[in-house]
């Protein structure tokens, strides 16, 4: 009986690990996460930003995707990443944080931000390559 106990214990445990050990060793993907596109490009990390208030430091943290058609745009946002994201930083910083909290400002700021990065990878690029900028998190603290 015991032997019997040992077999049902031991078979399950070497399954396991056998597919553990293929879930490893299964090919890579692509790079770009074998994204197709159109898709969504995250802005990581999220941006942080000084707001301007002279009572006291507030910050806006702004967690964004792009949205892109092709994957060619999409290498050139990705390459272009540093130069989007100092833009975004100068365009969100020192803003009036009350002028930041309404739903409809920052609509506003999205919009003007889009055509703004769009403006910035044309002179970049040649082409805007940025279809869509879309906040995934907006907090102001």
């Amino acid at each position: 009986m015991q032997r019997q106990r040992t077999k049902l214990t031991v078979f399950p445990a070497l399954l396991l690990i056998a597919l553990l050990g293929w879930s490893q060793t299964a090919p890579a993907a692509p790079s770009g996460g074998g994204a197709t596109w159109p898709g969504y490009i995250p802005l990581q990390p999220a941006l942080v930003v000084n707001l301007d208030n002279p009572r006291r430091a507030q910050y806006l943290q702004l967690n964004a995707q792009l949205y892109v058609e092709t994957a060619q745009e999409a290498q050139l946002v990705e390459h272009h990443m540093p130069v989007i994201r100092h833009h975004l930083i100068l365009y969100f910083g020192g803003r009036d944080p009350e002028l930041v909290q309404t739903s409809a400002a920052r609509e506003q700021l999205r919009t003007e931000a889009l055509d703004n990065l769009r403006q910035v990878m044309t002179d970049h690029t040649g082409t805007p390559a940025i279809n869509g900028l879309y906040f995934t998190g907006f907090i102001v603290q």
